[in-house]
């Protein structure tokens, strides 16, 4: 016969028992509505950004993914660091929502405000499950920081680094063919027309794109953290090719024909990168999928 002492700890693990645990997701889901709150202004009004709400879906799928791998065992966590992020996590959002309200909402605002909702989630997770649990679901985490917005002062120097980058090797190009052209800061000189490397045809939205991709596949095919770094990088190799590609067809073109033909090539001419580049990381995973498989694991490593 069972005893009441045996019946009580069987009371414990009922419905109430089940939806205690989980109430550490009500205010992990209040930070991030926050957060996709504020970057959704900045995902409507910047053209390279327009696809921040794939990335949210994308991050959904992640954690899905990852949550019924998640650690069962919870595991006890010292206060100090979660106060510590906590605090960090603060002192970030304060900035960005003061510099908001006073100034004007900025991708620096954002950047300041997704740190700290950030740092404010990993607390809650690393608070409630421990360290192993935060670091089973960090990269999603990270991946979110995708779609949030560069502050300028660390964009515009990207995106000139790549127009120069692009012109300079377009010009080198074109030598090899014996098309002449001379470069003046981001505009190619042609000997009957004039071809400009402006920000959209720098490749930051490729390389945007390319990225997102490569990180993302990269996490559900490969295993190790080396082949997933090096398929990312491939997939960045990837978008500067097509790009550049891109720019040289653009200038052909228009030294043959003239620059009024570039209006009826240069959006097709986009989405041939685009395609090239997806096409091309479906291949680079295949190929770096069987590298891996063929690579004997290290001592210690599944």
């Amino acid at each position: 016969m069972s005893s009441a002492a045996d019946l009580a700890p069987q009371s414990k693990t009922g419905s109430g028992a089940g939806v205690l645990p989980m109430l550490w997701l009500l205010p992990v889901a209040i930070v991030c509505a926050w957060w996709v709150n504020d970057l959704r202004y900045q995902w409507a009004s910047l053209v390279e950004y327009h696809f921040g709400w794939i990335v949210v879906m994308l991050v959904g799928y992640l954690v899905w993914e990852r949550w019924p791998t998640r650690p069962l065992q919870d595991e006890p966590a010292s206060f100090g660091p979660n106060l510590l992020m906590a605090a960090a996590g603060s002192v970030c959002v304060a900035t960005g929502e003061l510099y908001r309200i006073g100034i004007a909402r900025t991708p620096s605002s954002s950047m300041a405000l997704s740190i700290g909702c950030a740092l404010f989630v990993a607390a809650l997770v690393r608070g409630v499950h421990g360290q192993r649990t935060l670091r089973h679901f960090l990269f999603p985490l990270l991946f979110f920081f995708i779609a949030v917005p560069i502050p300028k002062i660390l964009w515009n120097p990207i995106v000139l680094g790549l127009q120069t980058f692009v012109a300079i090797l377009n010009v080198e190009a074109l030598g090899l063919l014996g098309i002449p052209a001379e470069r003046h800061a981001h505009v190619i000189q042609l000997p009957n027309a004039t071809v400009g490397v402006d920000e959209a045809c720098s490749g930051v939205r490729s390389l945007q794109s390319s990225i997102m991709v490569a990180l993302f596949i990269g996490d559900l095919t490969l295993r190790r953290t080396g082949w997933k770094v090096f398929f990312a990088l491939g997939g960045i190799a990837l978008a500067i090719a097509g790009n550049l590609a891109r720019s040289l067809y653009l200038s052909t073109t228009a030294y043959r024909h003239g620059t009024e033909a570039l209006k009826a090539i240069h959006d097709t001419a986009g989405w041939s990168v685009l395609a090239f580049t997806a096409c091309g990381l479906v291949l680079l995973a295949m190929l770096v999928g069987r590298l891996e498989a063929l690579t004997p694991p290290r001592t210690g490593q599944p």
